[in-house]
């Protein structure tokens, strides 16, 4: 099947690339953010990295090693639940059109490989339980305790992982069997919150550090290279408040340029819908849901990794939905210029992480692969 050799293809390549990562001593900002640590003081983002590091003492293990293998885990974990779910939905057009959008994970993390295995990845695991719970009709309350165990990791590894609650929320909610308690009902919208708010107000509380060397010892010491401290660590010495400056980006021709790629992606579900009754209300909830990222905007310039949070977390609330009601509309046929036009447009157009801007499409980055393979 065409999605299962996608799907395999591009996990593949990433495997491949976390192993060039390890070889190469880690990555500044892929393998170093992770490895921010509180070993020293507080700081945001430090919990994961300070339960790392404690592990891999103990396990006299390379923290980098146990990192990469962690990485690999989770990539493929989401990998085979993808896979799982789309075949089990038989793989409509409508659907392979979503799966296959520059702005989700498939094809960003295989057309700009710097940007995957980022710590959001932590909030698209929290999404598989209710997924798997959806595909199967049964083992809702089981679901939902895992994924607020993944999100609880989620929002205290980054900060940004906050902004996906709305989108957590909603997959929660729509697991829920019809005769759930009322107890059970105020539980997902309250843990999460919780959590959410907990993992906001600790990285507010701790936004920035006044030397990062401190932080980056505690990696040193461990045998790692000081190089990969010099993305994600060192950053943290910046207070928030600098972000302020770069304000003008957003009412500049570059960002309106970006809009455009934006709204490309959108219209994948645009077709997605077509058929439904509510079609046009879905898709304009599709477009409102993207204010719920609009201070990643202000905070930060990662303009193309913002679009694969809202794309991706479209996809995966989108998938348990489909998993769910398997709706009739999702089978019907579509126009083929609709198809083919969208379908050549996630194939030859790309989305880099950082700042967002236009690159080459999985296909075209294939063939160009196999040109230069063929000339060297």
């Amino acid at each position: 099947m065409t999605i299962v050799f996608i799907l395999g293809g591009v996990l593949a390549y990433l495997l491949y690339c976390l192993f060039v990562d390890f070889a190469q001593g880690g990555d500044s900002w892929k393998q170093g953010d992770w490895l921010i640590n509180e070993l020293t003081e507080p700081t945001r983002r430090g919990l994961f990295g300070s339960a790392l590091l404690l592990t891999s003492d103990a396990l006299g293990l390379s923290p980098l090693l146990l990192l990469v293998l962690f990485q690999g885990l989770v990539v493929t974990a989401i990998f085979v639940v993808l896979g799982y779910a789309a075949i089990d939905l038989k793989v409509p057009n409508k659907l392979l059109l979503i799966l296959l959008s520059p702005g989700f994970i498939v094809f960003f993390w295989f057309n700009d490989p710097q940007g995957s295995v980022r710590k959001e990845m932590l909030t698209f695991l929290a999404f598989l339980p209710l997924m798997v719970a959806a595909l199967r009709g049964s083992g809702s309350r089981i679901a939902c305790v895992l994924s607020c165990l993944a999100y609880a990791l989620a929002v205290f590894s980054h900060e940004a992982n906050v902004f996906f609650l709305p989108f957590l929320w909603l997959a929660m909610w729509m697991v829920l069997p019809d005769n759930a308690s009322t107890r059970l009902r105020v539980s997902v919208i309250a843990v999460p919150f919780l959590l959410a708010f907990l993992g906001g107000l600790y990285a507010t509380a701790y936004s920035h550090v006044s030397d990062w060397t401190l932080i980056c010892q505690q990696v040193t010491d461990r045998g790692l290279d000081p190089t990969v401290c010099g993305g994600a660590i060192e950053y943290l010495v910046t207070p928030p408040d600098e972000a302020t400056r770069n304000l003008t980006t957003l009412v500049s021709i570059y960002f309106r340029n970006f809009l455009i790629l934006y709204g490309i992606c959108l219209l994948s579900f645009r077709v997605l819908f077509q058929g439904s009754a509510w079609a046009e209300w879905w898709f304009f909830a599709v477009i409102a849901s993207g204010v719920v990222f609009v201070p990643l905007y202000i905070l930060a310039g990662d303009y193309g990794r913002w679009l694969n949070y809202h794309i991706s977390a479209l996809v995966f609330v989108a998938l348990v939905y489909l998993l769910k009601w398997r709706p009739a509309w999702l089978y019907r046929d579509l126009k083929a210029i609709d198809f083919s036009i969208l379908l050549a447009l996630s194939l030859l157009v790309g989305i880099r992480h950082v700042p967002g801007e236009l690159i080459d499409g999985s296909l075209v980055k294939v063939l160009l692969a196999i040109h230069n393979l063929l000339t060297s």
